[in-house]
């Protein structure tokens, strides 16, 4: 099964961003403590890596104490990281423009940011990513859990008043199997590869 993440015209505003909280896919507070228990494995993976790091598309700032510098589009997501992480460097910009020089990081890398651009860029944001890094990654939710699967499954629900539920069902049967499996890696090549064939 493939998770299909519906594109929204606002994601290419960086108002829309501006007016978000960190917690901004109105799940409870529950389902980002369970996101965060996920991220561990993404953080053992960014812990590990050596060199000049770029979180390209920071957001708020949730991967940046493992970087060198972020970059976001959104003044107040970098406000939110700016405030937490005052020893990091934040540079605003379009992850599909970014301002450094060609492979001027060791690694650059993209967490939940690629379904955010809009499908016809999405290449070019890879690309741009592979020019100013000699390793590039791209992590979604689904390398990390296997929630969004089962929230996809759960979309064809029509029944409106079960809606608030869903999230708690998709923890605990996605709960046991997170547990053992291992955290997807996607080098931006290799997507890259794909998306030209």
């Amino acid at each position: 099964m493939r998770v299909s993440y519906d594109w929204d015209p606002n994601y290419s505003e960086a108002e829309y961003w501006d007016a978000r909280t960190p917690l901004h896919l109105g799940m409870p507070r529950f389902f980002h403590a369970y996101q965060d228990l996920n991220d561990k494995k993404l953080r053992v993976f960014l812990s590990e890596l050596k060199g000049k790091l770029l979180d390209a598309g920071c957001g708020n700032g949730r991967f940046v104490a493992y970087t060198d510098v972020g970059v976001d589009f959104s003044k107040r997501m970098l406000r939110q990281a700016k405030n937490v992480h005052r020893e990091r460097s934040f540079i605003r910009a379009s992850v599909i423009n970014l301002p450094f020089k060609d492979k001027g990081f060791e690694v650059a890398f993209t967490i939940d940011v690629l379904l955010h651009i809009p499908p016809e860029k999405r290449k070019d944001a890879l690309e741009e990513l592979e020019r100013v890094s000699n390793n590039c990654y791209n992590f979604l939710a689904e390398h990390r859990t296997i929630t969004p699967f089962i929230l996809e499954f759960f979309r064809t629900v029509s029944y409106k008043p079960l809606w608030w539920i869903i999230p708690y069902i998709a923890v605990f049967f996605a709960f046991p199997i997170d547990r053992i499996r291992n955290l997807k890696i996607d080098s931006t090549l290799e997507v890259l590869k794909k998306m030209r064939t």
